[in-house]
């Protein structure tokens, strides 16, 4: 039987899948540094060729990591965004309660994209990618834009509006991903969406 061009596409999407996931374990345990594309390798089952067929090396593999996260958190937020039906401060508050979810779901990777900004090893490319359309950033401000436009938001400079957004949930999860302490998320997304919205709102 000939092996259909899609059933190709999807084992090999997979394929890269779980070679990203040995590198995120190995990385979180053992140290960018210290790992090898040979741990990778052993750890992801996959064979010699399939690791440089998806990834030209070390570095390549961890950027790509740390795209896989912006990308998934990204999707996350637009959800948030595209929703109908929203008031702008359920809005600001959904996208806060996301961000610290999505975080919450991937603590690893999570943990990795936020040290990503100050690995050596990542920090010339994640600071080029940060000023590009694909940036998570990007896509927000591209959202509030309108917003700001029209006044319906608090008038700032645009550097302010994304840290006065994200900036005190960005700390907590920073300080919470060492720990991984038990503790209730839901009333942590509460007060961090009120004190966004409180930031952000328009003058009464």
């Amino acid at each position: 039987m000939v092996e259909s061009t899609s059933y190709r596409r999807e084992t090999t999407a997979m394929r890269r899948q779980v070679i990203l996931m040995a590198a995120l374990k190995l990385f979180a345990t053992k140290g960018y540094t210290e790992t090898t594309m040979e741990d990778i390798r052993q750890l992801s089952g996959a064979s010699t060729g399939s690791i440089y067929h998806h990834f030209e090396n070390k570095e390549k593999l961890a950027l790509a990591l740390y795209l896989e996260g912006r990308q998934d958190l990204n999707v996350r937020l637009q959800i948030v965004m595209n929703t109908p039906g929203l008031s702008l401060e359920e809005t600001v508050k959904g996208l806060v309660s996301a961000y610290i979810a999505w975080f919450v779901d991937n603590p690893d990777l999570g943990q990795y994209v936020i040290q990503a900004d100050s690995t050596e090893y990542l920090s010339a490319q994640v600071r080029f990618l940060q000023q590009s359309s694909d940036a998570v950033s990007q896509h927000v401000m591209a959202w509030l834009r309108p917003i700001i436009n029209a006044r319906h938001i608090a008038p700032y400079p645009d550097q302010l509006y994304i840290p006065l957004l994200f900036g005190p949930s960005r700390e907590f999860l920073r300080r919470w991903l060492r720990s991984r302490q038990d503790i209730d998320f839901h009333q942590i997304q509460q007060e961090l969406g009120r004190a966004a919205w409180h930031t952000l709102r328009p003058d009464p």
